[in-house]
């Protein structure tokens, strides 16, 4: 069974599969990059590699909100790359059965691969490659 590391972006809950997961940073100091867009907080030293931090609400067009101190650092097969959220919640087991599709209208615009019901919420699963292929075009 694989697990999620929830988390929430604007209003709203999404998940990554840990598999894609590296390690959560707690606190991290961010250092300024000129000129980078706004959706890029600055990057971080992570066990002597300088990585980029994404603020995936600005990113996915959240605006401006508020941002959990700790960040999620990808695992090197998929990116140099840590990612800002509005707040982590947990990890949540799940089965690729329990999968909804995502909505075909929201899906491209908002990264979102399926959805998962879990207690009452719908969580969204981050497509991740359409997220690192969207961030070639910043």
């Amino acid at each position: 069974m694989a697990q999620l590391l929830v988390f929430r972006i604007g209003g709203e809950m999404y998940g990554l599969e840990v598999a894609h997961i590296q390690e959560v940073v707690e606190s991290p100091q961010l250092y300024y990059i000129p000129r980078a867009p706004a959706s890029l907080l600055g990057a971080m030293n992570f066990h002597g590699s300088i990585l980029p931090v994404l603020d995936l609400a600005a990113c996915l067009g959240f605006g401006e909100a508020e941002r959990d101190p700790r960040v999620i650092v990808l695992t090197p097969g998929e990116a140099q790359l840590a990612l800002a959220v509005t707040a982590m919640a947990g990890i949540v087991p799940f089965a690729d059965e329990a999968l909804l599709p995502g909505p075909e209208d929201q899906s491209q615009a908002t990264c979102i691969r399926a959805v998962l019901p879990d207690r009452g919420e719908m969580i969204n699963l981050l497509d991740l490659e359409r997220l690192l292929g969207s961030l070639e075009n910043l």
